[in-house]
């Protein structure tokens, strides 16, 4: 098998009533990251915590510059 290169991750713990609002919010704290740090979240995994509490690890992957983009 291949080596899989380790790429930074995020935890973050998430407290819901239904599945769409557990949606908005991860994609909130999704936009809100790239915005902030200027990196792509990547969902990677979901945990259960309890009745309405997960914890979600995203992939942090740098953002690719647009065109005409210095860096």
């Amino acid at each position: 098998m291949g080596k899989k290169s380790a790429q930074p991750t995020l935890n973050h713990d998430f407290e819901f009533l239904k599945d769409a609002d557990l949606n908005a919010q991860i994609a909130a704290f999704a936009a809100a990251h790239e915005g902030a740090h200027d990196e792509l979240l990547a969902m990677d995994g979901r945990r259960s915590l309890g009745p309405g509490k997960v914890r979600v690890t995203f992939r942090v992957r740098p953002r690719k510059p647009q065109r005409g983009e210095r860096r």
